[in-house]
């Protein structure tokens, strides 16, 4: 990696395609990673002193403590064969993958045998379990639809969560599954998020595994960074095209400022950000990117001298069992190696509107909320006395929520986009917000960038 400036390209019109890529997450680096396979010189322009964006691993007492991204299925694809192409495959290994639904003080397990662990179960009714076969047979109609790549094609989900579950499920589906994942996978309330989420992650997530690697999520990012010219402490605050390229307006942060022209870019940055350093955008689209709401997430991770009796790796904690509900995560069950030998990790995390009122907190505050919450739920009698670190985390934007009824908006925005343009976009606004979703399109603006050298630009 580079943090020094240097130019990014010769005179408009240089020989040498360069193109440049605006920010170094998940995204960006994939895009930068497939461009630069194809043969072309490629640049990765980084706001802050560090790669991986939300995708990224803090080292804190010898405890590896994953700051956004944190439980990586076997159901991404796009991440596995980046991993492959990229050298980086013997970097992971299988990965605790049990969830732990709470009812009533009680933890119930699914796990990769989930057919039979939902059939088994006591979370749920014989009545609820039957009515689930509707919600099945909802995700396999949609099919391919719903999908990492473009969730707007999955516009009959576009419904809030509420009342889809009112419509088609029961109250004890919504209270103890529908509820519980909305605020795990996507931190956000289900009243606010639209049923096209939680329809993703039925149709892939049932029965899958997990993986992961020691050195914590952020060993992709670091991996791919390691193999392209990355520019960390460079803030691009224009990207204006024209017919000779694009130019781009950079700012460090002692101040200097340039321009440089390279034949074509990729904007990587957070939804909300692209309108405000692409003058080009269509309205459509801006419109709808201006818009675009983040969930918010806190998290307080807890280093332990011992570990917890408890097999499962995540564990939701529905709103009927505490106010606002919770996430708990026994991360030394991600990979080996991620806590000193013999040692444990857990670490608890708030939904959105309850990180937005402790994100200003000091940390000491954030971290007694999290131990009285914990000693509240009582599934882990005498924790305290086993804690050797505390941490404060906080990830805003998180993740954007795609709230009901608006995939429509998203659907207009993405046909307003030329295919021509010299300038693509990669986020993980496009559909659920994950780090696979941002690869995809990470990917997908590769694709598109090398489509428009090979055939010119308009």
């Amino acid at each position: 990696m580079n943090g020094k400036r240097e130019p990014l390209s010769d005179a408009a019109g240089a020989r040498t395609p360069r193109i440049a890529v605006v920010g170094a997450g998940i995204a960006g680096l994939t895009a930068a990673f497939r461009l630069r396979q194809a043969g072309l010189d490629v640049t990765v322009l980084e706001r802050s002193q560090h790669v991986g964006g939300r995708m990224r691993t803090e080292e804190v007492d010898g405890y590896l403590v994953d700051v956004g991204a944190a439980l990586l299925p076997d159901f991404y694809h796009g991440m596995r064969r980046l991993m492959r192409d990229a050298g980086l495959e013997g970097e992971t290994v299988p990965s605790g993958g049990t969830y732990g639904f709470v009812r009533d003080g009680r933890v119930h397990r699914i796990g990769r045998k989930a057919r039979t662990d939902l059939l088994m179960t006591r979370l749920l009714s014989v009545d609820s379990k039957l009515r689930l076969l509707r919600l099945a047979a909802d995700a396999r109609r949609i099919g391919d639809r719903v999908n990492f790549h473009d969730l707007s094609r999955a516009h009959e989900a576009d419904e809030a969560c509420t009342s889809y579950a009112a419509r088609r499920l029961n109250q004890e589906i919504f209270d103890y599954l529908i509820e519980p994942l909305s605020a795990n996978y996507c931190f956000a309330p289900p009243e606010d998020l639209s049923m096209a989420h939680i329809m993703l992650a039925v149709r892939n997530a049932v029965g899958t595994g997990y993986f992961n690697s020691k050195s914590g999520v952020s060993f992709l990012p670091r991996g791919l960074a390691r193999q392209l010219d990355v520019r960390c402490g460079v803030d691009v605050t224009s990207v204006v095209e024209d017919s000779d390229g694009v130019r781009l307006t950079c700012r460090r942060g002692d101040g200097q400022r340039w321009e440089e022209t390279v034949t074509a870019c990729v904007i990587a940055v957070p939804g909300p950000v692209v309108p405000i350093i692409w003058r080009g955008l269509p309205s459509a689209l801006h419109t709808y990117l201006s818009e675009l709401d983040y969930a918010t997430c806190v998290h307080v991770s807890f280093g332990l001298a011992s570990r917890p009796a408890e097999t499962a790796t995540w564990i939701c904690v529905p709103r009927r069992e505490y106010p606002g509900g919770l996430g708990v995560s026994l991360d030394h069950h991600r990979a080996p190696g991620r806590v000193p030998d013999g040692k444990g990790m857990i670490s608890l995390y708030w939904s959105t509107q309850r990180s937005e009122a402790l994100f200003g907190l000091p940390d000491e505050q954030i971290t007694a909320a999290a131990l009285r919450a914990i000693e509240e739920l009582g599934l882990f009698p005498g924790l305290a006395e086993e804690i050797e670190m505390s941490t404060v985390l906080r990830c805003r934007p998180c993740v954007p929520l795609h709230r009901p009824g608006r995939l429509s908006f998203l659907r207009r925005g993405l046909a307003s986009l030329s295919p021509a343009s010299r300038v693509a976009l990669a986020g993980d606004y496009f559909s659920l917000g994950s780090t696979n979703s941002a690869l995809v399109s990470g990917e997908a603006a590769a694709a598109g960038i090398r489509r428009r050298l090979d055939f010119g630009f308009r």
